[in-house]
């Protein structure tokens, strides 16, 4: 069985730059908000659960999968709650489908050393970095 663990993130919003984001880096959609993905299974699959922060600051937990393409590339799936008030007191209405954002993107790899990579989820209107452990 092999298991990953991330903790993120800084994002880049590149759909809407210009919303009230919280924890913005600078004037162009930059944030940090932190999150944490435990993903456990195969090489090729693996399932688990994403708990953090979304762009107004507002707790997120939900499911998450992966398939890997290759050996630093994958598909990411998932969703969690939004917190609708968060984002209203900002003024933006999130993304979301039955009250879920969800995650659906392009993962890609650059590692640091074997076990240890920076993890870039290119998703819709975001791209997320975080750090990633291989066991």
């Amino acid at each position: 069985m092999d298991a990953s663990l991330l903790y993120g993130g800084i994002t880049h919003h590149y759909i809407a730059p210009k919303l009230n984001y919280c924890n913005t880096i600078n004037n162009y959609g930059t944030i940090h908000n932190e999150y944490i993905i435990g993903l456990v299974g195969s090489k090729k699959t693996k399932a688990g659960f994403i708990i953090g922060k979304d762009s107004a600051c507002g707790t997120i937990a939900g499911p998450v999968v992966s398939y890997s393409l290759h050996n630093n590339l994958e598909v990411i799936a998932g969703g969690y709650n939004t917190s609708f008030d968060k984002f209203a007191s900002r003024g933006m209405k999130p993304f979301q489908v039955y009250g879920i954002t969800p995650i659906i993107g392009v993962d890609y790899r650059v590692y640091i050393t074997k076990n240890i990579s920076i993890d870039n989820l290119v998703s819709i209107g975001i791209i997320t970095h975080s750090l990633r452990i291989d066991f």
